[in-house]
């Protein structure tokens, strides 16, 4: 699940700041993104969007030049004190790329639907 405002080709996804890094937040369910837009004063525009492998794909190269890291499941902001895992933007699309190619070493598969 990625946030967008717009669920439109061509739109952009949230990019958020975490310790002063930019990162795309990227949730596995709607529950979580929810969540954390609900913990948020981003607006009511926002929604949480399920993307396919492929989208997903797409979406992480058009970020490469705003970010250069992918926040997984971010929590709530009144969570507080809580860490973020937070992993590069250029290996998660080198390994996406690679699972498409059948090349599926890391199990993505199973999540490249997020």
């Amino acid at each position: 699940m990625l946030l967008f405002e717009e669920a439109t080709p061509g739109a952009a996804p949230l990019m958020i700041s975490i310790d002063e890094r930019g990162a795309l937040p990227l949730f596995d369910s709607a529950a979580k993104a929810q969540a954390f837009l609900g913990s948020t004063n981003f607006g009511p525009g926002w929604k949480p969007v399920e993307v396919s492998g492929a989208g997903l794909l797409a979406v992480l190269e058009t970020c490469r030049d705003e970010v250069e890291f992918v926040a997984l499941n971010p929590p709530p902001a009144s969570a507080g004190g809580m860490k973020v895992e937070m992993g590069s933007l250029e290996d998660l699309i080198d390994t996406l790329e690679q699972s498409q190619r059948g090349d599926d070493l890391f199990g993505l598969d199973d999540i490249s639907q997020n």
